[in-house]
C-alpha cells in the first residue's frame, strides 16, 4: 500500500463530490466518512506490516525530486490524524441534523483538505513541499474559521488569513536563504550542509523559521491571535484546530530543529520560551468566561508544555511529549465536540453554561478530559507529564520545573472552577441527551484517555521507538539520500 493515498485521496475527494451527490443528500457526508475510515484502516495496516522506514519517491529520486518518508514517528501522526478526523466526522453526522453547515459539499472538501495537508506536513522530506502543505492547511483553516459567516466568524477568518500570510512570508524568506546558500531544498542535504554556513546566515534562517512556524505553533509571544480565532470559529472546527492542525505544525518545526537548526546553542531559550508560554496562557485563562476562549488558552498552555518536552532533545522527554500530545488531542476533541452540542442546545457560550447543563454523560466525560489534561494519575495526561517532569528534574533544571508546576497549579484552579459549576445546586435546564452515534464517538475518545492512563505499556514500545526515530538525524539522512 502506498503512503501517497493519505494525501492524494483526501485532495481528490473534491473532484468526486458531484458523483457522491447523486446518491442523495447524505451521499457526500457518508462518502467522506467512508474515505476517512479507509485511510485510518490503511494506516493501521501499514503500522502492523511496516518493519522498517519507507521512502516513497513521487517524482524523480531525491535529492532533486519529491519523496515521502513513512517511519515510526510519521505513522504515529498519520494514525492519530486519520482517527481524530474520522471521529469528528462521525460526530457531525448527527450534529448536522439540527445545525448543519451551509454547502456541506464544500465543508467536507475543506475537512479532507485539512487532513491531507496535516499528513503531508509530517511525511514531506523537502522544505518546499512542507511550505506547499503549510499553505494548503492555512487556506483550509482560514475558510473553516469563517464558515458560519457570523461577524465574529468573519473577523476570525480575516485575522487567521493575515496572520497566516505573515507566517508564510517569513517561511518563504527562510527557504530562499537556504536555497541561495546551499542549492537544495532536501532536508537531508540541508542537514549536512547547514553547519558550514556563516553564523549570521544561520541565525537569520533560524529566526525566520522560528517566526514563521512560531505563529502557527502558537507559541508566546506569537500566539496573540489564537484565542480570537477559537472564539469566532465554530466549536466543531475548533476541535480540528486544537487536536490536529497545531500538532502537525509542531512536529514539522521540531523535525527541522533536530535536522539542521543550531538547537544545541538555543536549548535553554527554547525550553524557557515554552515554559513562559505555558505560564502566561494559564494565567490569562483564569480571567476568561467565554468557554471557547478559556479552552483556547488551555490549548496554548499545553502547546507550551509540548514545546518544553520536544526542546529537551532527549529520547525520554520526546517520549513524554508524544504521550502529552496524544492525551491532549483526545481530550480536546472530547471537549470541543461536547461544546458544539451544548452551544447548539443552550444557545450560550459563557462558563455559566455548566450550571445550566443537564447531561450527566457530558459532565462525566468533560471532567475526565480536564483531569487528564491536569495530569491526574490513571489518565493519559499523567503519563507524559510524569515522564517530562522527571526528565527535567534529573537534568537539574529546577527553575524550569518550578515554572511548569506553577502553571499546572494555575490550570487546576479554573478546571476545578468549571467542575464546581457542573455540580452547583442551581436549577438545571432541560435534560439533554446525545444520539447513540455521538455518545459512541465521545465514549471511544474517553476510553482511549482512560486506557492509555491505566495501561501505557500497551503503546510504550511504539512511542519509545517513534521518539528515537524523531531525533535520529543520521538514519534519516541515510534513508533519504540512500534512495538516490
Amino acid at each position: 500500500m502506498s503512503s501517497i493515498y493519505f494525501i492524494a485521496l483526501p485532495l481528490l475527494f473534491g473532484f468526486a463530490t458531484p458523483i457522491f451527490a447523486k446518491f442523495g443528500k447524505n451521499g457526500i457526508a457518508y462518502s467522506s466518512v467512508l474515505l476517512q475510515a479507509s485511510l485510518f484502516l490503511l494506516s493501521i495496516q501499514l503500522f502492523v506490516t511496516m518493519d522498517k522506514s519507507i521512502i516513497e519517491v513521487i517524482a524523480i529520486a531525491p535529492p532533486l525530486g519529491i519523496a515521502l518518508i513513512l517511519d515510526n514517528v510519521s505513522i504515529f501522526f498519520v494514525m492519530l490524524f486519520t482517527f481524530l478526523v474520522l471521529m469528528g466526522s462521525l460526530y457531525y453526522l448527527k450534529l448536522r441534523e439540527k445545525n448543519p453547515y451551509q454547502n456541506e459539499a464544500k465543508f467536507f472538501i475543506l475537512i479532507n483538505m485539512l487532513l491531507a495537508s496535516a499528513i503531508g506536513l509530517v511525511l514531506s522530506s523537502d522544505i518546499f513541499n512542507i511550505y506547499v502543505f503549510f499553505e494548503i492547511a492555512g487556506i483550509s483553516a482560514y475558510i473553516l474559521s469563517a464558515y458560519r459567516k457570523t461577524p465574529k466568524a468573519l473577523e476570525a477568518g480575516l485575522k487567521y488569513l493575515i496572520t497566516g500570510a505573515i507566517a508564510s512570508i517569513f517561511l518563504v524568506f527562510a527557504i530562499a536563504l537556504i536555497y541561495l546558500h546551499l542549492g537544495t531544498l532536501n532536508l537531508a542535504l540541508i542537514s549536512q550542509g547547514f553547519t558550514a554556513l556563516e553564523s549570521d546566515i544561520k541565525l537569520l534562517i533560524s529566526l525566520f523559521l522560528l517566526i514563521g512556524f512560531g505563529l502557527k505553533v502558537e507559541i508566546f509571544p506569537l500566539n496573540f491571535w489564537v484565542t480570537d480565532i477559537y472564539e469566532g470559529s465554530d466549536a466543531f472546527t475548533d476541535a480540528f484546530f486544537s487536536a490536529v492542525v497545531v500538532k502537525a505544525y509542531l512536529f514539522v518545526f521540531f523535525h527541522i530543529v533536530y535536522l539542521f537548526l543550531p538547537h544545541k546553542e538555543f536549548t535553554l531559550f527554547l525550553l524557557y520560551l515554552g515554559a513562559v508560554s505555558m505560564l502566561i496562557a494559564e494565567i490569562v485563562a483564569l480571567r476568561q468566561t467565554n468557554l471557547k476562549r478559556l479552552f483556547a488558552y488551555s490549548s496554548l498552555g499545553q502547546v507550551g508544555l509540548l514545546f518544553v518536552a520536544f526542546s529537551m532533545q532527549e529520547a525520554v522527554s520526546i517520549t513524554a511529549g508524544l504521550y502529552i500530545l496524544l492525551a491532549h488531542s483526545l481530550a480536546k476533541m472530547v471537549i470541543f465536540l461536547s461544546l458544539a452540542s451544548l452551544f447548539e442546545k443552550y444557545k450560550k457560550e459563557d462558563i455559566s453554561l455548566f450550571k445550566e447543563m443537564n447531561s450527566p454523560f457530558l459532565r462525566n466525560i468533560i471532567i475526565i478530559s480536564m483531569l487528564s489534561l491536569l495530569g491526574i494519575p490513571l489518565l493519559a495526561g499523567f503519563v507524559g507529564k510524569f515522564l517530562l517532569l522527571k526528565s527535567i528534574a534529573f537534568s537539574g533544571l529546577f527553575v524550569l520545573l518550578g515554572l511548569l508546576v506553577l502553571a499546572s497549579l494555575i490550570e487546576s484552579v479554573y478546571y476545578f472552577k468549571i467542575i464546581g459549576f457542573m455540580f452547583s445546586k442551581e436549577e438545571r435546564g432541560e435534560k439533554f441527551s446525545l444520539s447513540t452515534l455521538q455518545r459512541a464517538v465521545l465514549l471511544t475518545l474517553t476510553l482511549g484517555i482512560i486506557l492509555i492512563g491505566i495501561a501505557p505499556f500497551l503503546i510504550s514500545d511504539f512511542i519509545a521507538t517513534a521518539s528515537s526515530v524523531m531525533i535520529d538525524v543520521r538514519s534519516y539522512q541515510n534513508l533519504l539520500l540512500g534512495a538516490n
